[in-house]
């Protein structure tokens, strides 16, 4: 019996050190807010997003970030209220971002028009705690689904594969100065017969999360990009 009292006492000690470490390397606090300043491929503003974290906690040994996120359009833009929420994790040092965050604001929430609502479900994405050039990362998957409370009438498929780090690096945004590493991958989209695929690059840090993305399309030319571009409530 006190063996077993012993096991389990190490075990939610492992467990909530994990968290600690993980504490100690990121900067997320409930209230924080980040900004995000997305463009077009000629470099002009097409939208805002704002991210808030709502809360943090520790369970099972994860140090959870809780975020609420949503944007600003500019005035070519269509408005809409959708706000998303969705959670990073943290274990070990190892850091997960929820695949619901690279869903558009606008094809998430509810349809209020037309009655129709829209559900997203997917994977967290794995960032290793220790990374290296040339490393393979595992991949991804999320799918939105598209319909009435009993009927699902349409629904895509987003998938992102050959995740590989290219290297450490330093990247400077209107955020500030961030040690991080860049890294590629590509992207299939699926929505019934239509199928796009496409490339991106991303620059990640560590406790914090990816602060600059590119999109590329089949043939490598520029789509769109965004960038961290405010951090407030540190």
């Amino acid at each position: 019996m006190k063996k077993i009292i012993a096991s389990l006492l190490f075990i939610c000690f492992i467990s909530f050190t994990s968290a600690q470490n993980c504490e100690a390397i990121s900067p997320m606090k409930a209230g924080m807010k980040l900004e995000q300043t997305h463009y077009n491929k000629k470099g002009k503003v097409e939208f805002i997003q704002n991210h808030t974290i709502t809360s943090t906690e520790n369970e099972d040994g994860f140090f959870i970030m809780n975020l609420e996120s949503s944007k600003v359009f500019t005035k070519k833009s269509k408005n809409t209220d959708a706000v998303i929420s969705y959670a990073l994790k943290c274990k070990n040092g190892n850091f997960f971002i929820d695949m619901n965050s690279y869903i558009p604001q606008q094809q998430q929430g509810e349809n209020k028009n037309g009655g129709l609502k829209i559900e997203a479900s997917g994977d967290f994405l794995l960032f290793p705690s220790e990374l290296t050039e040339g490393q393979s990362l595992e991949n991804g998957e999320v799918t939105l689904k598209i319909g009435t409370s009993e009927v699902s009438i349409l629904s895509s498929t987003t998938k992102i594969f050959n995740r590989k780090v290219l290297e450490g690096t330093k990247l400077t945004t209107k955020a500030g100065s961030f040690d991080g590493y860049k890294m590629s991958f590509d992207y299939e989209f699926k929505l019934g017969f239509i199928k796009m695929k496409g490339s991106g690059i991303e620059w990640y840090v560590k406790g914090i999360g990816i602060i600059k993305s590119e999109s590329y399309n089949k043939k490598g030319k520029l789509l769109s990009w965004w960038e961290l571009t405010k951090i407030s409530g540190q």
